[in-house]
């Protein structure tokens, strides 16, 4: 009798307990599909994330863990891997854009190579981000900065900065490494996210409008990002004769660094621009008797189009009017503060083209 009722007992407390599972489960699923079309997930992390962790990681690694490498194309536009090398830092931002490259940083013993640094300013963000296996859609940051030094001045001194705000991105992801330049410590922090990219930061730093007689019209324009920037999609327009506009040409201009659009470049005054490109063909900039520029009232506009369609931008505008008084041989260098104010232009004469 009484072993009886302890099976019924023992049967009864299983079937509760299986009662109680079947019904932990269900929760569970409903649990799981409720934050599932709610958007939420059980777990530290989001998989967009976690995909940028990897990213964020595996990019660093290749930037700081060797010395990088650059493979030209050769007359046919196919990779011209016999001539492939790495030392990527000794050509300019024009021939790196005709190849393929990966900038590594590493030196000997591990160390920051500062030589392959600078040469960071000869590759663009798009070569960057496709060096390092980037998925086309990512767009980076990259700071460099001294943590640590002797010198109490350098301690937090940018040896590199440049890319996209994390700001405007939906997902991020930030990787960090510390490497030695000789005594000190380096900081490179390397953010992959999915800002967006945003056209290079060139300006108008000078121009001449009306040259001496026989001499070009000229225009000197600077690219103030840390990175190269593709001229391919810039232009350059004036508002006298009905309004011209052109684009400037291929090539690339490195970081920091300023070209000469020149009406022409054979008789074009250079002291220091690595890029000179002739915009006299086009009509945009005249040569001697040949007026392109009004001196007494005219607009210069920097435009760029971003690869693949139709809509252009204008970046910057200079508009004057007679009261500038723009007179012979005198050039305007830009002062900062807003182009289109006569004040914001110092006169100088003769002008510095190619020189900042």
């Amino acid at each position: 009798m009484n072993t009886a009722r302890q099976l019924a007992d023992s049967e009864s407390g299983m079937t509760a307990v299986i009662e109680f599972l079947t019904a932990f489960v269900l929760f569970l699923i409903i649990l799981t599909a409720f934050f599932s079309l709610a958007g939420l997930q059980l777990g530290a992390n989001h998989p967009t994330t976690d995909q940028l962790d990897d990213y964020a990681l595996q990019s660093l690694d290749k930037l700081t863990g060797n010395e990088g490498w650059y493979t030209p194309n050769d007359i046919y536009g196919e990779r011209d891997v016999a001539n492939a090398t790495s030392e990527w830092q000794i050509y300019n931002a024009t021939e790196l854009l005709d190849g393929a490259v990966q900038p590594g940083l590493a030196g000997d013993l591990g160390q920051l190579d500062t030589v392959k640094l600078a040469g960071l300013k000869n590759v663009t963000q798009d070569q960057f981000i496709r060096g390092l296996g980037l998925p086309s859609w990512a767009s980076i940051n990259l700071t460099i900065r001294v943590s640590e030094s002797d010198d109490s001045n350098r301690i937090g001194l940018f040896l590199f900065q440049d890319g996209a705000s994390r700001n405007a991105s939906a997902n991020s992801a930030v990787a960090h490494r510390l490497m030695m330049l000789d005594s000190e410590k380096i900081e490179i922090i390397l953010e992959v996210h999915d800002a967006g990219r945003t056209p290079t930061d060139l300006v108008i730093t000078e121009f001449m409008a009306e040259p001496e007689l026989g001499y070009p019209e000229w225009v000197e324009v600077q690219n103030r990002d840390g990175f190269a920037a593709n001229l391919t999609g810039w232009g350059l327009g004036r508002a006298s004769s009905g309004g011209v506009h052109t684009l400037v040409g291929n090539g690339a201009l490195a970081g920091g660094d300023v070209m000469l659009l020149s009406g022409k470049p054979s008789l074009q005054e250079n002291q220091g621009a690595e890029v000179i490109l002739d915009l006299g063909q086009s009509g945009i900039l005249g040569l001697g008797a040949i007026n392109g520029l009004n001196k007494f009232e005219d607009t210069l506009t920097l435009t760029w189009t971003y690869p693949g369609r139709a809509q252009t931008y204008d970046t910057m505008a200079v508009n004057w009017v007679s009261n500038w008084n723009i007179d012979e041989d005198i050039a305007l260098d830009w002062l900062e503060g807003e182009p289109s104010e006569s004040a914001s232009w110092q006169r100088n004469f003769g002008g510095t083209p190619g020189l900042l």
